[in-house]
């Protein structure tokens, strides 16, 4: 209708939670961004390798497809990088086309022509291969706690917890995602728990899904730390394409809280839980 009312308000709040945005329900630079990049269909456009790097969910639906087929393109994040060019490449020799890493109409219907005959990805097979080497190969198992900084004491204390249960913790803050992704890609965490507050929104604990793949250690690790906190709130486990699940390399968890008072009377009894969960979960 072009107004800017509740419901379109509501859905712009809804979308700025997936992606990990302050959820204001008001349409900043950041969120037409990534409005702009989510609206991107497989083929839409040519997809290319260029800088800066072509990103949106038409690329995230080609990583999965590749990923699927057996060509590694990293991790579905909906950049097209380097290792997505080779691996685009490599599936445009396999298939008997020129193998020139540009994906045009061509290269979309052979896509869609072999996409499904494989039972898993290749994203889930080297998560599985990664996540056992780091355990086998560290006596204390690491995990990283990040957040936003509004949250920055709540990540310590759930740090503390987490030290005191016999891990290794360490926590980041910052108000940008990426940043906060990158340091924590520079560790050898096993895991990652972002924590964030959402008001007027449903509490959650995620794990990344979407674009035809799911981490199977992430919902391993999500359904148990979602029914341990059941007792504090009521909270739900989801599979999301939330943005810091895309930037990070090790499996992560989301747990987006609504409640003030848990992260401010009751933030002791809630990383004791937490730190129980993923005890009881590692062992």
């Amino acid at each position: 209708m072009g107004t800017y009312g509740t419901s379109t308000r509501s859905h712009v709040r809804a979308f700025q939670q997936s992606k990990g945005l302050n959820p204001s329900g008001l349409c900043d630079s950041t969120t037409w961004k990534l409005l702009t990049e989510a609206h991107w269909k497989l083929g839409d456009r040519l997809l290319y390798l260029k800088t800066p790097m072509m990103r949106g969910d038409d690329v995230a639906q080609m990583q999965g497809r590749l990923s699927w087929l057996g060509f590694d393109s990293g991790k579905v994040d909906g950049t097209f990088g380097q290792n997505t060019h080779r691996a685009l490449a490599d599936f445009q020799v396999n298939v008997g086309m020129a193998g020139d890493g540009i994906c045009g109409t061509d290269t979309v219907a052979e896509l869609e022509r072999n996409y499904g005959r494989s039972s898993t990805t290749i994203s889930n097979v080297k998560e599985l291969l990664r996540f056992d080497r780091q355990t086998i190969s560290t006596a204390n198992k690491n995990i990283a706690v990040l957040s936003t900084l509004e949250l920055n004491a709540n990540s310590e204390i759930l740090r503390m917890s987490l030290n005191r249960a016999g891990f290794y913790a360490l926590s980041f803050c910052h108000y940008d995602l990426a940043v906060l992704a990158a340091l924590c890609n520079h560790t050898s965490a096993s895991v990652i728990i972002y924590l964030e507050f959402i008001p007027s929104l449903k509490s959650t604990v995620s794990f990344f899904k979407g674009f035809h793949y799911s981490s199977e250690i992430g919902l391993s690790i999500a359904k148990p730390l979602a029914q341990a906190l059941q007792g504090m709130v009521e909270v739900t486990c989801k599979g999301s394409r939330h943005r810091i699940l895309q930037l990070t390399n090790a499996p992560c968890i989301v747990i987006s809280l609504s409640d003030t008072a848990l992260w401010t009377q009751q933030m002791t009894s809630l990383a004791g839980l937490i730190a129980a969960s993923l005890t009881q979960w590692f062992s």
